[in-house]
């Protein structure tokens, strides 16, 4: 694993330019946040027409998205142009697992990341003009002056192509004692815990899209961070993700709010009860979850349960039809029994009538006119 260090200004170009926070705790009292307090999982389809906005919030480009049968399609079309979706909860600590195919591009910057109220940050940028590594990051309270990035490889097995070549796993897992960062299941690197306004550990929303860092308006140094100038001639480029999974590390949570202006993970409140999103995800009824799931199936998965239906139809079939076939078999047993003994009653019946015609029951003696 490489690791890279870049001059501080160029980073504070960059995040000054995409961080900010509308309350911050640390200097005032904010509102709580909504948070997850459960497990959120989605994959991304053709069935779709936007992000569900009971669970995200679209703040910029939300006309630039489009959905397929490879998953959510997030496009630069033009210069100008960026896509940002961020979820509607928070958690507190736990996992988030993108899988998704990053922009190619010189310039061009797919990205998520995990954003506070109090501006700590979890990160994984991908330059759309670099095959050979991806970046993760993090900082504490918004300060960039903090050089915590790390360039993991994107060259070995499996990476053809760079993070551009394929749709990969990117998942990071955030806990009070660190943070790891996956690439297709192998841990690239972890983070051990610090103190407050080092290390992040205050209630975070995951925030994700596509923005040109290459953009010739932006201030050099992002430019030179990004990459290089964006040649908006090349245009489209674009971020598809397939699917997202994010776990919140507390259960049964409504919101979490700020007790104090520390900043520190055991200055957080967690109010007890079910959460927004989690009512939203347990109530969908059994129809929906099927067609979700159905839908987020791949074409191959598709066709082997159809088979899998198919065969089972036939099978219930050909019973059928035995069972016809075996039915129709003592149908007709029964009713051979049946015609046989009608033609036994029959032939009692014309016997009875061939003797009354010839007198065989006539009554000689009736006892009229005898004398005792």
């Amino acid at each position: 694993m490489s690791r890279w260090t870049i001059p501080a200004v160029l980073f504070a170009a960059y995040a000054t330019a995409q961080t900010f926070t509308h309350c911050n705790p640390l200097n005032e009292t904010c509102p709580a946040n909504p948070a997850l307090g459960t497990t959120f999982e989605m994959t991304f389809n053709e069935s779709m027409s936007e992000f569900d906005p009971n669970f995200f919030n679209v703040t910029a480009g939300a006309d630039l998205i489009s959905f397929s049968e490879e998953g959510a399609q997030l496009t630069i079309a033009k210069q100008g142009d960026s896509v940002t979706v961020g979820t509607a909860f928070y958690i507190m600590f736990g996992t988030v697992e993108m899988l998704f195919k990053a922009a190619s591009g010189q310039g061009i910057i797919s990205t998520y990341n995990l954003l506070s109220d109090d501006l700590d940050e979890i990160d994984l940028e991908i330059m759309g003009g670099n095959t050979s590594t991806v970046s993760n990051n993090y900082f504490g309270w918004g300060n960039t002056s903090q050089i915590n990035s790390e360039y993991p490889s994107t060259t070995g097995p499996g990476w053809q192509g760079g993070a551009m070549g394929a749709v990969h796993n990117y998942t990071t897992v955030w806990s009070e004692e660190s943070i790891q960062w996956f690439m297709d299941g192998e841990l690239v690197r972890t983070q051990e815990y610090q103190k407050s306004g080092l290390y992040p550990q205050t209630p975070s929303f995951l925030k994700f899209g596509i923005w040109a860092g290459g953009d010739p308006d932006l201030p050099k140094g992002t430019r030179q961070w990004a990459g290089g100038n964006t040649d908006f001639d090349e245009a489209p480029f674009m971020m598809t993700v397939q699917s997202l999974r994010i776990v919140d590390a507390h259960t049964n949570v409504s919101w979490y709010s700020y007790e104090d202006k520390t900043g520190s993970y055991e200055s957080i409140k967690a109010t007890p009860g079910e959460s927004n999103a989690y009512r939203l995800i347990h109530e969908k009824s059994f129809y929906e979850k099927t067609e979700q799931k159905w839908n987020g199936l791949s074409t191959g998965a598709k066709i082997g349960i159809a088979c899998g239906v198919l065969g089972v139809f036939l099978l219930a079939l050909i019973v059928f039809v035995f069972y016809c076939i075996k039915q129709r078999r003592h149908g007709k047993a029964e009713k051979a029994a049946a015609d046989k003994e009608w033609d036994y009653h029959q032939q009692e019946l014309d016997e009875y009538r061939t003797r009354m015609k010839r007198g065989d029951f006539a009554v000689s003696h009736m006892g009229h006119g005898e004398k005792f």
